[in-house]
């Protein structure tokens, strides 16, 4: 059996038991839910070897021994209620992975009207609309628009119309850690040109004279901090936003 499946948001061959893509941070539920099982699975045994300890206890006292089983039980229980929700809050807004034949047909039908229409909001130049129809078909309803023409300019302007709601967070002063996290990630993503061929002659303006000044005035890089940074981060054709993450972290300071 083929270990193996394609990320339907950035296309990649990836591990079919990963809870995300390491490519583009997809979340993947068959992996995400055997990651689940297999927590649930070692909490189990942790609780069997939990009851044991009553034996162990009644040297030190019954008391003592109920008093840590009491706690370590609720501590597991807490750890399992965590897993869930963010189980459901990494999975309710993205595109289904592993359509039924019913999804399939809608999602058919979705990109035949979207499809289109995308095409003409980039015949346009129109940055807004596609990003409109971007968002729309990956949070709202669900549908991955991978291969679609111009998927890579409707991803780019997705994350665009993002900055720009961050820089005006960064301006008033009330950003924190994880829109400052975003926003690191969508400067990173317009100066590596993760957006390709297809949009650049929308892009490669903008990253020049928009993304870099906020890279270098706003935000405290320098060009030599940008080029260490590439090997970590850049994945081609794509940023890892995890790996973005983890290079930049010391440099939260400067988002001021």
């Amino acid at each position: 059996m083929d270990s193996t499946i394609i990320c339907p948001n950035c296309g990649a061959q990836i591990d079919k038991d990963v809870s995300r893509c390491p490519y583009c941070g997809f979340i993947n539920a068959e992996g995400a839910k055997k990651k689940f099982q297999n927590d649930l699975s070692k909490i189990s045994r942790n609780i069997e070897e939990t009851k044991k300890e009553p034996k162990k206890a009644l040297v030190k006292g019954f008391s003592g021994g109920t008093k840590i089983i009491l706690i370590t039980l609720g501590v597991l229980l807490a750890l399992v209620i965590l897993s869930a929700m963010e189980l459901y809050r990494e999975t309710r807004d993205k595109p289904k992975l592993f359509l039924t034949a019913e999804d399939q047909v809608y999602a058919s039908a979705y990109i035949e009207k979207a499809g289109p229409e995308l095409e003409r909001a980039f015949e346009d130049e129109d940055i807004a609309k596609m990003a409109q129809i971007f968002d729309k078909a990956y949070s709202e309803d669900r549908v991955s628009l991978w291969g679609v023409p111009h998927y890579e300019a409707g991803y780019a302007s997705s994350c665009y119309m993002k900055l720009q709601q961050r820089m005006e967070d960064l301006d008033t002063g009330g950003i924190s850690k994880k829109e400052a996290e975003e926003l690191t990630y969508y400067c990173f993503y317009f100066y590596y040109r993760a957006y390709g061929d297809d949009g650049s002659l929308i892009f490669d303006p903008i990253r020049e004279n928009e993304i870099i000044p906020i890279i270098t005035d706003r935000l405290g890089y320098t060009e030599k901090d940008l080029e260490s940074f590439k090997d970590k981060v850049w994945s081609p054709p794509y940023v890892d936003r995890s790996k973005v993450y983890k290079v930049t972290k010391k440099y939260f300071k400067n988002y001021k």
